[in-house]
């Protein structure tokens, strides 16, 4: 159907009615024309024809627009009246559904509003109990304030728990022992939660039913107790159980347990007390109460002996002795005991209803005892070194002064060896003397001189074990006293100290203390590394002269010498760049291990003379008066 507007209609109407009206008028005018023609012939009378018949035509249009006028406004009218009923109608229902759509439109509005008005509230809603306090209209502080004053916070001391055995035996575990403390903010902070976690119709829901009905919040925050003590009296006391249960039913000596198949009973399980036991305590602080449970071990569908729980109930790993640094000797040691719970499981299953079991009880003997050990300990030379003492007496008082203070010092495992620490500063006052040493790249006096061989020697001794060497400098310039064990000269095995600036430090990485001791005998010098060596194996070093630099003679002009004359200032040093292996070999001979330790370069020093420039002096004339003396007059 193609709808058209009403103007348009009115338009149509319009349109319609001049088209009849321009019919009708032809239709007259055509007709009066031929009345008019055969009255009149004249031309005067055809004039007066045509005036007539144009205002006949006119008069004639006039009746006829109006008559059908009268007919369009009569059909209107009919089709108007046929329609008013529908569209009163339709006014009806659009004006109910606006009314109601601003009535749903205030309602929601008034919801919002309303829970908007309740999440912003800043005290507990009305009829809210809580531990037995009415805490309606408080603020969270006061809330806080209320169950403190309650007691609240001290509830351990009436909450305990007691777990009963099928025995009768029982164990008691009590808010105190646990530790427990509950929180009042926490719990103050649940109580101004309640009926705001919600949607905002839920919450206004809430809120409204407040009003008519109470409230008791229970479980209001989460209790804190350590749980570890409670699961040791689990486990203790489930022992206990199943022991004396086993004794009831097995025959157990030293040497071999004794099961009848058949004989069944149940075991308690300390996973089971333990679940149980945290439950009921969980309830007792929610009740605030003493509570007590019942705990019955679960049934075993077969009725036979559960070897695993045997097992358990009587195996002990055996416990070796370990070194005590505080009692400087080992701790005590204990054998153990077991059973093999395969073959035992497999004899069970074979074994006719009735009919005994002998399951061999297995002794475990430590790794090693207390004895075993403390006879270990410095049992043992792990490494040794020699080297001859050389020089004036100052530096063998140096070197015999500093071995006094090294000797017998004990280093624990992980304990670290500080030359400078143990010997202390070098100084007159501690007994030190003047002897040569090492300054600059010169050889020159100094208060300790010489000491560098103890650090050396000591040095010497570590690199044929595997010590930890923590901090060690080799001298500027070759040593001679480093010699292997064929009597050669090496070098790259030496450690240089100086006070305040340059130490020697290794540490024991070694499981069993170890002791350092400094001895001299005539003038050999030797160090022992005494301690407990773990195995079989040992160790040569290998020597490795790389390049070797020869001194080269070195004149310097000098004018307080006179000419002719000559003073050597150093009398030369050769420079050596050389590598120490060590080298790791099994107790057959073979080799472990090839490892480079150190690669170090020493200086070579020129042999410098200083030659004299200044002119001799004038030789004084001879008088011969001098030789005979004067003559007496």
């Amino acid at each position: 159907m193609k709808l058209v507007s009403s103007s348009s209609r009115k338009k149509k109407h319009r349109t319609a009615q001049n088209t009849t009206g321009g019919r009708d008028s032809n239709k007259y005018k055509t007709r009066a024309d031929a009345r008019d023609g055969n009255k009149y012939r004249s031309s005067a009378d055809t004039r007066d024809s045509n005036k007539y018949k144009s205002n006949a035509d006119a008069n004639a249009a006039v009746r006829v627009n109006t008559a059908d006028n009268k007919k369009l406004n009569k059909a209107n009218n009919s089709k108007g009246s046929a329609k008013d009923p529908a569209r009163k109608r339709k006014n009806g229902t659009r004006t109910a559904v606006i009314v109601l759509s601003v009535i749903i439109v205030a309602i929601l509005a008034s919801v919002i509003a309303l829970g908007f008005y309740v999440r912003s509230l800043d005290t507990v809603f009305p009829n809210v109990w809580a531990e037995g306090i009415k805490l309606s209209g408080f603020t969270l502080a006061e809330t806080t304030q209320a169950l403190i004053d309650d007691g609240y916070e001290n509830r351990a001391d009436g909450i305990s728990v007691s777990v009963v055995f099928p025995d009768e035996t029982s164990f008691l575990v009590s808010g105190q022992e646990v530790g427990l403390s509950l929180n009042a903010a926490e719990a103050a902070a649940k109580v101004m939660a309640f009926g705001r976690d919600g949607s905002l119709i839920n919450n206004v829901q809430t809120y409204i039913n407040a009003f008519f009905n109470r409230t008791d919040l229970t479980d209001l925050c989460e209790a804190s107790y350590n749980e570890g003590i409670v699961r040791e009296r689990a486990i203790e006391h489930t022992s206990i159980f199943n022991e004396t249960l086993l004794d009831n039913a097995l025959e157990m000596d030293d040497d071999k347990i004794t099961i009848v198949k058949g004989t069944g009973f149940e075991l308690a399980d300390a996973d089971e007390v333990f679940d149980l036991a945290i439950l009921i305590l969980q309830r007792a602080i929610e009740e605030n109460e003493h509570l007590t449970a019942r705990y019955v071990p679960e049934a075993k569908t077969d009725n036979l002996i559960d070897l695993q729980i045997i097992f358990d109930s009587i195996h002990v790993d055996p416990v070796s002795a370990e070194y005590d640094p505080e009692t400087m000797s080992a701790t005590e040691s204990s054998s153990g005991r077991t059973f093999d719970l395969l073959e035992a499981e497999d004899m069970l299953y074979r074994a006719e209803k009735g009919s005994t079991i002998v399951i061999p009880i297995l002794i475990l003997e430590p790794e090693l005892s207390q004895d075993e050990l403390n006879s270990m300990l410095f049992r043992d030379v792990i490494a040794e070194r020699t080297t001859t003492i050389a020089g004036t007496s100052n530096r063998f008082h140096n070197i015999s002064l500093a071995s006094e203070h090294i000797d017998g010092t004990l280093l624990q495992p992980g304990g670290l060896f500080s030359f400078n620490e143990i010997v202390g500063i070098r100084t007159s006052a501690r007994g030190f003397k003047e002897a040569n040493a090492y300054i600059g790249g010169m050889l020159e006096l100094d208060i300790g001189g010489g000491i560098c061989q103890v650090s050396s020697t000591i040095y010497g001794a570590l690199l044929y074990t595997h010590l930890e060497v923590v901090e060690r400098r080799p001298h500027g310039m070759i040593v001679s006293y480093m010699k292997d064990k064929d009597g050669k000269t090496v070098h790259g095995q030496d450690a240089t100290v100086a006070w305040g600036q340059i130490d020697f430090k290794f540490r024991n990485n070694m499981p069993l203390p170890i002791r350092v001791e400094v001895k001299i005998d005539g003038r050999e010098l030797t160090v022992k590394l005494i301690g407990t060596k773990m195995d079989d194996t040992y160790i040569e070093l290998e020597y490795v002269e790389i390049s070797r630099t020869s001194p080269k003679v070195v004149y310097e002009d000098d004018d307080e010498l006179y000419i002719g004359q000559t003073e050597t200032l150093t009398g030369g040093m050769i420079g050596i760049v050389s590598e120490t292996y060590r080298n790791h070999f099994t107790a057959a001979g073979e080799l472990i291990e090839r490892s480079l330790v150190t690669k170090d370069i020493y200086r070579v020093q020129n042999i410098r003379i200083k030659v004299g420039t200044l002119p001799p002096p004038p030789q004084p004339t001879h008088d011969p008066g001098d030789e005979y003396g004067e003559s007496e007059v």
